[in-house]
């Protein structure tokens, strides 16, 4: 370990020690928070080389064009039905699939008005932008940046890819028909977990999910996510949101086999399941509770137009079409190849599924042939 991944490691735990210091004990969902963003400290925010081959992991759209450019034909004919509509992006990574949706709309003759950028990490803000320059002085005009989302009305679509995964979540245990929340402590600079009874709020939206689970069950929810996707949608009026990112449907979620949780770690494109180890220097996420979204974009004021996986969603909305047999062998292949990434099951087609919600519309959305109802 270099001697600033150690001090960035060291400061960030010396932060959290000194938290739960002064406050006894801190919930997990809190360490997860700090060791994500903690300002200048956490993962997302220490100015740490996370993306790509040279990262920790490697997103949809850091395979190559494909993904961006099959969601832009999904996007086109949805944009044709707004006027002045805008499409914003949360946590748009390297800025990659900014990029390549913007010049594949190009090509479609059908650009927004407005590519809105909504990125917290300012490390990640300036590789954007860097990204973005390369594009020709149309397409740049059309990019802004902001810390959170627009308060003023628009009309247009909300995407998400690998977002809700990395937002901090509750772990509980399901104890003697109880519900028991995971707390840490601090013992000669070394955290221990423990356990104590939710806040009785929380406790209720658990009871609520009948989840009918097993003594000893241990697992992770978003007790703020319904509150998180208004505050993310609520100035979109009129359009769709997308989300995509690995995870499930509630009783495939919530299954007896998973009866340890989902918590996953990322560090040099090795998964790990510690999240107490190299704080700070390591993504950590959690398999997105898709019946949860549902539930949260209709509080919203959405209808849920399909749930499908990934695979299937591309493959619908023609990505093979952008496969040319007759283009250079080496070119063909490559595509091939980072194709079979996006939809195998054993790949990236399987693990992670596409929520479409619409909002005061009801233009079909292409790409929703097969959706998984069946699985929320």
């Amino acid at each position: 370990m270099s001697d600033t991944l150690q001090q960035i490691n060291q400061a960030l735990q010396h932060k959290i020690t000194a938290e739960i210091k002064h406050s006894g004990r801190i919930s997990f969902a809190r360490f997860m928070n700090m060791a994500l963003y903690e300002p200048g400290l956490g993962y997302y925010s220490a100015g740490l080389h996370k993306l790509g081959k040279e990262g920790d992991f490697i997103t949809a759209s850091g395979l190559g064009t494909l993904f961006a450019q099959t969601n832009a034909r999904v996007f086109a004919p949805l944009l044709a039905a707004l006027k002045q509509p805008r499409i914003m992006e949360l946590g748009a990574g390297t800025g990659a699939f900014c990029c390549d949706v913007l010049q594949e709309l190009n090509s479609l003759g059908q650009l927004p008005a407005q590519y809105v950028i909504v990125e917290v990490s300012a490390d990640l803000k300036q590789v954007q932008k860097q990204q973005v320059s390369q594009l020709g002085p149309e397409l740049q005009a059309l990019v802004v940046w902001q810390d959170a989302p627009p308060a003023e009305p628009f009309e247009g679509l909300v995407f998400a890819n690998e977002v809700i995964d990395a937002l901090p979540v509750e772990v509980f245990k399901y104890e003697d028909s109880c519900f028991q929340r995971l707390m840490l402590t601090s013992k000669q600079g070394q955290l221990e977990e423990c356990w104590e009874a939710f806040p009785t709020a929380m406790e209720e939206q658990l009871m609520q999910m009948n989840l009918g689970l097993s003594d000893g069950y241990r697992s992770e929810f978003l007790p703020n996510l319904s509150a998180w996707l208004d505050s993310v949608t609520n100035s979109l009026t009129r359009g769709w949101a997308f989300f995509i990112d690995y995870g499930y449907g509630r009783p495939h979620h919530y299954h007896p086999q998973r009866n340890t949780g989902t918590l996953v770690c990322q560090r040099r494109h090795q998964a790990n399941f510690n999240p107490y180890q190299d704080i700070g220097l390591q993504d950590i996420t959690a398999f997105v509770d898709f019946t949860a979204v549902a539930e949260g974009l209709q509080h919203a004021g959405f209808s849920i137009d399909g749930f499908s996986t990934q695979g299937d969603f591309l493959v619908n909305a023609g990505i093979q079409d952008f496969l040319d047999p007759n283009a250079d062998y080496r070119e063909y292949y490559q595509l091939v190849a980072e194709m079979k990434q996006l939809v195998l099951p054993e790949e990236m087609g399987e693990k992670f599924k596409v929520m479409v919600a619409s909002k005061n519309t009801d233009t079909p959305v292409s790409g929703l042939l097969h959706n998984r109802w069946q699985d929320l």
